[in-house]
Formats: C-alpha cells, structure tokens, sequence
C-alpha cells in the first residue's frame, strides 16, 4: 500500500515534466515558424520572398508575351523572304485556292476582313500577277478572283503560316483548357489597355494591308521617276 501511495505521489509531477516538455516543444515550433527564411547567406523576411516570388512572375509573364510577339515578327519577315507575302496575302491565296472561284464579299468574310482591306491586297497580288480579276458573266454586279499559275506556285512553296500551326494545336485542347486559354488573354488585354484596338484574326504584326519588304520592278520605276 505504501508503494501504491508514492506510485500516486510520483504521477502527478510526471504529468508536469511531460507537460513541461510539450510546452517548450510547442514553442520551439513557433519561434521556427516565425524566422525568416534563409537565402545563402542572407536572411529574408517572408515579406521579401514573397516579393521576390512575384517578381519571378512578372518577369515570366512578360517574356512569354516577348516570345509570342518575337515569333510573330520573325515568322512574318521569314514569309516575306522566302515567298515574298505577307501574312494576309498568304491567307487570301489560300483562300482563293480552296474556293476556286469567289467573290470580294464572299473572301472578305472567309478570312473575316473588311472588303476594303480584302480589295487593296487584291491589288497588290493583281500586280504582282498571282491573282486576278473578272466580272461576272451572270451579274455584272459581282466581282470574282482567281488564283494564276504563278500564285499557285508561289503559295505551293510558301511554309506553313504560324497561325495554321496555332489553330492545329488549340483545336486539340479540351473546351476547358480553350476556354481558359482565352479568359487569360482576354485579361492580358484588359491588363494592356489594349480591349478597345479594332483587330481582326490574323496572327501578324503591322497593317494587313500593307506591302511586303520587297519591290518590285513596277514600283522600283515609280519611285525613281518621283525622285
């Protein structure tokens, strides 16, 4: 019975120690918790790594948009080099082709382009004497266009335009990795103040009408004869 008695006595200032024990444990993970994080041989705040982390970000953010303008850009000049089209006249050969033969409204609204702008890059190509034009035996109203052996040959040759390769590979997401992918540059945009700017879907950089870089005879001759 004695034994019990000192048994009883004993327990209590055990519970204490292990108490004690948990105690000091509990605050060891505190003050743990709380120390900064340690870089090399530099000490951060959490405050300063998070800084960092969003940097990190940013800095993610606005190369992604450098390489998608940088690959845009690069694409466009190797086009022009190669075949000597821009990216809207690729698209508007290859539309004509596939049509055989169409009208200025009707290609307008396959490559969604305005008809002012699907008639000065009709012009340009007429010039160049890869595509050309003749009214319509039945309603000398319309206008039809027609691709020449020459602008067959030339797009045959011409690679692939960048914005094929695009619609490829997005139409083989899923419709929730599409519709993400949309929400996140429809936000970019707001993001850029750039919602507002008139665009349409051609992936290319600068006027869609506008002349490739090379000139040709014609106008080589028009322009010595201004100067």
């Amino acid at each position: 019975m004695q034994t019990d008695h000192k048994s009883r006595r004993l327990t209590p200032s055990g519970n204490a120690a292990e108490s004690s024990a948990q105690g000091r444990s509990r605050d060891e993970t505190i003050d743990n918790r709380d120390q900064a994080p340690k870089v090399g041989h530099r000490r951060f705040s959490r405050r300063d790594l998070q800084s960092l982390l969003l940097m990190d970000k940013i800095e993610e953010v606005l190369i992604t948009l450098r390489r998608l303008i940088r690959a845009t850009d690069l694409h466009s000049k190797q086009l022009v080099k190669t075949a000597g089209l821009t990216a809207p006249q690729l698209l508007l050969l290859q539309a004509i082709r596939e049509k055989g033969q169409v009208t200025i409204g009707a290609l307008a609204k396959e490559i969604s382009l305005s008809q002012a702008t699907v008639t000065t890059i009709l012009d340009r190509l007429e010039k160049r004497e890869l595509v050309y034009r003749e009214r319509s035996s039945e309603d000398k109203r319309k206008v039809h266009a027609y691709l020449t052996d020459k602008g067959a040959d030339i797009i045959r040759d011409a690679p692939t335009p960048l914005q094929e390769h695009f619609v490829r590979q997005f139409r083989d997401l899923r419709d929730w990795e599409q519709s993400m992918i949309i929400s996140s540059l429809q936000r970019v945009a707001l993001m850029m103040d750039a919602e507002h700017i008139d665009a349409s879907p051609v992936l290319d950089v600068g006027d869609l009408d506008r002349k490739d870089s090379r000139q040709l005879p014609s106008e080589k001759e028009e322009a010595d004869e201004g100067n």
